[in-house]
């Protein structure tokens, strides 16, 4: 927190030095300030600046490719005659997990088309989620898998 700080700092004194007072100033700062301090936070123990946001690029990446895959096979279901969901409940284990990872990983479910989180059970141990297109408990898993194992990598593993 205190790097990115620092980097809007930095972005500040850059619009400042070029007289621009425009997004466009303060994105170039905010970029040029990003570079400066990944370099300079490998010299720094503990601190990884530069690697958090390449982690946050990689999962929203991650995040838009699937948000995308998904919006294509429910408009195709919408458009297409016939019915091809195979729609279930799944009991998601999600032991481990802060209130916070629980919401986070509950609202990226229920974003990405198709699927949509219901509910924690009382002891936190389970998240219930509604699949459109499972065919098997084990393949929908499995992607439920990924998007929390992908979460907790580049999204959390900066917290203790």
């Amino acid at each position: 927190m205190r790097l990115f700080l620092f980097n809007i700092l930095l972005a500040v004194l850059w619009m400042f030095m070029w007289g621009t007072f425009d997004i466009y100033g303060l994105a170039a700062g905010m970029l040029l300030g990003y570079v400066l301090l990944g370099v300079v936070s490998r010299t720094m123990p503990g601190e990884e600046y530069g690697r958090r946001g390449l982690q946050l690029v990689s999962f929203l990446a991650y995040f838009i490719r699937i948000l995308i895959k998904a919006n294509l096979v429910v408009a195709w279901e919408v458009i297409t005659p016939g019915y091809q969901m195979t729609p279930r409940f799944i009991r998601y284990p999600i032991d481990g997990l802060t209130d916070f990872q629980i919401t986070s990983l509950a609202n990226a479910i229920t974003l990405t088309p198709g699927t949509l989180s219901s509910d924690v059970s009382d002891d936190k141990r389970y998240l219930y989620v509604h699949c459109m297109y499972a065919k098997d408990r084990e393949s929908a898993v499995k992607e439920l898998d990924e998007l929390r194992d992908r979460m907790m990598k580049e999204l959390f593993s900066w917290q203790g």
